[in-house]
């Protein structure tokens, strides 16, 4: 009898799972990196004329990769981490003098406007720039 019982409840137990609607269950995920990626043009404290950087996504994680950061040329490569609105750029040496910098950047948006702003050091000279998209 215990058998038979046991056998009732996971019957039922199937049943009642099967009739329950699975599209709330399914969390759509997004890369925090999107909103980074694209041309952006800049504008640096230290400097008059504005120049463009490029990011783009690096592997799979949470890495960005910016080309002519601070103006330093297409050539010239920066890594970048991301969390949600904000980016850390790591210590490192870019360009072929290797030139030592590091920093951080927010993401916001306003009035239609993307922006990201960077606190950051270059060869030992603080600069901040401002990009927009």
């Amino acid at each position: 009898m215990k058998k038979l019982s046991l056998l009732l409840a996971s019957s039922f137990l199937m049943i009642l799972a099967s009739c329950t609607d699975d599209t709330g269950d399914i969390i759509p995920t997004s890369d925090a990196r999107d909103k980074f990626t694209g041309d952006w043009l800049c504008k640096e404290s230290s400097s008059v004329t504005p120049f463009t950087i490029n990011i783009s996504k690096l592997g799979d994680g949470d890495s960005l990769l910016i080309k002519n950061f601070s103006n330093y040329g297409d050539l010239t490569n920066t890594y970048a981490e991301v969390t949600v609105n904000s980016l850390t750029i790591p210590f490192q040496k870019i360009g072929v003098t290797y030139i030592p910098v590091s920093g951080s950047g927010i993401y916001s948006s306003a009035g239609g406007t993307d922006k990201i702003t960077m606190n950051y050091t270059t060869d030992g000279q603080s600069a901040t720039a401002v990009c927009t998209h």
